[in-house]
């Protein structure tokens, strides 16, 4: 038997087994699915082409290649200064700086079937998703994309929650690389949520293209058979590959049915029970219609291979979010642009001019002179050297007759200072962010004024957060949609609330009074922008110290609401004291701790054994007045039979007092027994 040839890491594997992937049943091979692959990519990418190349001159312009290559280097022959005061980034930060002080939260809201509680589990939900994937650093680098070159995007995954669980996870990603989504050119939707198809590029070291599938090959071993195509393309060089998530939608024939609970559902493999709880019209025909469901479909490809898939999302778009700046469409072609691409001209003339005003200024000697040869004969080194020495004493040859005398340095004329503020207005203006907005002194002195000023840029430059809102919106909806599907076992979720606590919610466990079943009903998702939770925790903690002020009898049932808000070491551990010994009835039932819930019991348990104690005493109280009035009254008779002197007169008054006496205080106990709750 043949020895096995060793395989090294990193190369390919001539023994290694192709795996059996289902393509679509429209083609005949995997070379025919490829082709229409890359045929597809190319139209998307000529179409997106001149806006991709503007795009990328848009980075490079503002991380400081500023200046005209072929001007740059005469300037440099020429021995001139090349100056870039790059002032783009201080726009660009003060616009992705206003959104890290802001945050877009996701709400979720009941629609057709759905519960508030439930709604509420779900935004929780969502939340601790965004938390635990870092999505704000996929929202912010997607926005800088948008305001920097007029493109940015993030992605919605799935992966497993830990490497020892099998419980699957959704996660928003960031994707680094503003280029790196090539969108159908069809699509018309900013977020691109109507889009057809998407490729995500990602290029990857040879060696590790064979580790992970050593079965694939490259393009370069099968370069004779398609050369232009996948070099021109980009798909291969001699150190990387390109491999893509091929994302494109599709539709599968589903039977919907009307039940009579209100729900529609999906009824395609539902058994005997599910298709006798369809709701029925006046003539008995049962509610059901068949449609084309959309869902999403991923393979991951190589130029010239289908490495993985078909992974299937039952959702109603691709899982990528675009956050494009502005777009304008003039007959076929889009045109598409940030903040940077018209601040450029501008920038140009303002390093240009500054260049110039440092040429004027190094040109001018420190200290100049002019004087008779005969002045300075014999001294003309010390003269010429004076602006590097230190010796305050210049001495000229007296009997010449013919004094030196000092030059004014030459000024750097006014047009070019001039020049170089107007370029300094140029940029505020075309850009929208003034004096205001940028921390400098200018024109408004009121606070009013300055408010109002920045009310102007931020209007300005709401299109791009206008933008970003939206696509996190479509994130939110795509990871509601996906919650039944993701989340449909039961198992023990974190959900984080409004106050970024964080709670362990039970969900679709059977059996269990604590559990909530999260893929029943439809619900309703809308993005709401505000300040940071941390603003909001600091200005709810500010709110209630002024009402304590304002209301001391506030601190007595809220004392651990305030301190708690607080943000200082210790505020938990006090709050937590102090809520200790608040009547239960204050509490809310997730305020309830054990601890809590035992003390509540007991002191409960004391005030029914003090009452049923006192309830005792009246009773006996009661049983021992009755006794004491037959007493008196069988006295009374007594008395009234001996009494026969007396006659039948005196026995009945004798009577009537005792019976009086007795039913007053029989009435008396009774009265007491009823108002101690007897």
């Amino acid at each position: 038997m043949a020895k096995k040839a060793k395989v090294l890491p990193g190369t390919p594997d001539p023994a290694a087994k192709r795996p059996d992937i289902k393509l679509p049943k429209q083609y005949d091979d995997e070379q025919q699915f490829l082709l229409e692959m890359r045929e597809l990519f190319t139209d998307n990418d000529t179409a997106d082409k001149d806006n991709h190349a503007a795009g990328v001159e848009d980075m490079e312009f503002f991380i400081g290649e500023q200046w005209d290559p072929l001007v740059k280097q005469k300037r440099i022959d020429a021995r001139k200064p090349v100056l870039t005061v790059n002032r783009l980034p201080a726009f660009v930060a003060q616009v992705v700086g206003a959104r890290k002080m802001n945050e877009t939260q996701i709400k979720i809201v009941p629609d057709n079937g759905g519960t508030i509680n439930v709604a509420k589990v779900r935004e929780g939900l969502v939340r601790s998703i965004q938390k635990e994937s870092r999505a704000g650093f996929a929202y912010d680098t997607a926005y800088t994309g948008c305001v920097v070159c007029g493109i940015g995007n993030f992605q919605l995954e799935l992966d497993y929650a830990s490497d020892d669980v099998w419980d699957v996870e959704m996660k928003i990603a960031a994707i680094p690389d503003h280029f790196a989504v090539l969108w159908d050119r069809m699509r018309t939707e900013p977020t691109g949520r109507d889009a057809g198809n998407a490729f995500l590029m990602e290029s990857i070291p040879l060696a590790e293209f064979y580790e992970r599938w050593p079965w694939a090959t490259p393009a370069d071993m099968v370069q004779l058979r398609f050369p232009a195509e996948l070099y021109n393309s980009g798909w291969y060089t001699k150190a990387d590959v390109r491999v893509v998530d091929y994302w494109r939608m599709r539709t599968k024939n589903r039977m919907l049915a009307l039940m009579r609970d209100g729900t529609t559902q999906d009824i395609t493999n539902a058994g005997p029970d599910a298709l006798g709880q369809i709701a029925q019209r006046p003539d008995g025909s049962p509610f059901i219609r068949r449609v084309e469901k959309p869902y999403a479909q991923k393979y991951i490809c190589s130029g010239m291979d289908v490495l993985e898939g078909p992974y299937d999302f039952p959702i109603d778009r691709i899982p990528i979010f675009r956050v494009p700046g502005w777009e304008i469409k003039i007959g076929d072609a889009m045109h598409r642009w940030g903040l940077v691409r018209h601040m450029k001209d501008p920038q140009r003339l303002h390093n240009y001019w500054r260049s110039v005003m440092a040429e004027k200024i190094m040109r001018s000697p420190k200290t100049t002179w002019t004087a008779s040869d005969t002045s300075v004969a014999g001294r003309e080194d010390k003269w010429r050297a004076s602006s590097q020495s230190d010796d305050p004493l210049l001495i000229w040859n007296a009997e010449s007759g013919s004094e030196p005398k000092r030059v004014a340095p030459i000024e750097v004329e006014g047009a070019l200072m001039q020049q170089a503020e107007i370029t300094t207005q140029d940029l505020k203006d075309v850009s929208n962010i003034h004096e205001a907005n940028l921390g400098m002194p200018s024109n408004e002195v009121s606070g009013a004024a300055i408010n109002a000023r920045v009310r102007v840029s931020d209007t300005g430059t709401a299109i791009y957060q206008s933008n970003l809102d939206a696509a996190i919106e479509e994130c939110g909806r795509t990871a509601n949609d996906l919650i039944p599907v993701v989340y449909d076992t039961p198992r023990i979720i974190k959900t984080i609330g409004e106050d970024s606590k964080q709670l362990m919610q039970a969900i679709n466990a059977t059996g269990n009074p604590q559990s909530i079943d999260i893929t029943v009903g439809k619900y309703s998702v809308t993005a709401v922008t505000g300040p940071t939770s941390a603003t909001k925790r600091q200005e709810s903690a500010d709110a209630m110290m002024a009402l304590a002020t304002a209301m001391p009898m506030v601190l007595g049932v809220a004392a651990d609401l305030i301190v708690e808000a607080q943000d200082w070491p210790g505020a938990d551990k006090i709050a937590e004291r102090l809520r200790k010994t608040l009547p239960p009835q204050l509490l809310s039932p997730e305020e309830m701790t054990p601890e809590i819930q035992a003390a509540a019991a007991q002191q409960q348990q004391q005030q029914q054994t003090q009452q049923q104690a006192a309830m005792a005493g009246e009773t006996a109280k009661f049983l021992e007045t009755q006794s004491q009035a037959a007493m008196n009254f069988a006295r009374a008779r007594n008395y009234a039979t001996q009494a026969d002197v007396a006659g039948p007169k005196l026995q009945n008054e004798s009577l009537n007092v005792a019976s009086t006496v007795a039913s007053r205080e029989v009435r008396d106990n009774l009265e007491a027994i009823h108002v101690s709750g007897g």
